[in-house]
């Protein structure tokens, strides 16, 4: 069994809530003959690709009901992008081209890729500190060993954090398509890792300390539940 197949069986092992709505990534670029577009690809809490749209910009902002479509898709989500907050401008254009009048309602469902990897290595950390405080009480408490290590990791965008997760960027039809399936590959590379940090837990006195296994990384798991709770007047 491979380390990447040792890891599946945690993600399978994580009861992750299947209740929660896909989260959204959302890219703007050059779409069908390099027109400017948006893309949204819904993920699943599991990281897998389970929806996709891209609509032309020039004609989602002069429509109402366009407008409208693209907000029903991203409404109760979780919402990410290669850089989160540059979601603002296009996000604000399509409420007001909806004629909805709900200022940056997004704000709180917004969730970083890069804050999810420092998620992971802060909980890594954490759970390495209970793990030595263990075998100096109990016997036969074995190291940690993480498939990698992320200890020494200082990354300071997502492209260093594509290269970190060694997702290849996507060559599609479009480029906006593209980026959007590049942004859903490492997802699906940090589900997996926080599946593996997770793991841990099935040391009692590891979840003793720190509770049940949790479904995704805090912050992200923080934007779902947020989204959860929207309600636009759509």
């Amino acid at each position: 069994m491979s380390d990447v197949d040792k890891v599946e069986d945690v993600a399978e092992g994580l009861p992750v809530a299947l209740a929660a709505p896909a989260s959204a990534v959302v890219v703007v670029g050059p779409g069908v003959e390099g027109t400017e577009s948006i893309a949204v690809w819904h993920v699943s809490p599991q990281g897998m690709p389970v929806g996709a749209w891209i609509y032309p910009m020039e004609s989602l902002l002069a429509s109402r009901d366009e407008a409208r479509r693209l907000l029903t898709l991203v409404e109760r989500r979780s919402i990410t992008a290669v850089v989160p907050s540059e979601l603002d401008e296009v996000l604000d254009r399509a409420t007001k081209a909806a004629d909805i009048d709900a200022e940056k309602w997004w704000t709180r469902q917004l969730f970083s890729p890069l804050q999810c990897f420092a998620d992971i290595v802060d909980r890594r950390a954490v759970y390495e500190e209970t793990v030595a405080a263990a075998k100096c009480e109990l016997k036969n408490v074995a190291d940690l060993e993480w498939s990698r290590d992320f200890a020494a990791a200082h990354l300071v965008d997502f492209d260093a954090l594509r290269s970190q997760s060694e997702v290849r960027p996507v060559i599609g039809s479009t480029a906006v398509g593209s980026d959007a399936l590049t942004v859903v590959g490492v997802l699906r590379w940090l589900v997996r890792q926080w599946a593996e940090t997770e793991g841990v837990k099935r040391r009692r006195y590891v979840r003793d300390a720190h509770g049940e296994p949790e479904p995704l990384p805090p912050s992200w798991l923080a934007s779902v539940q947020a989204g959860m709770t929207t309600r636009l007047p759509l």
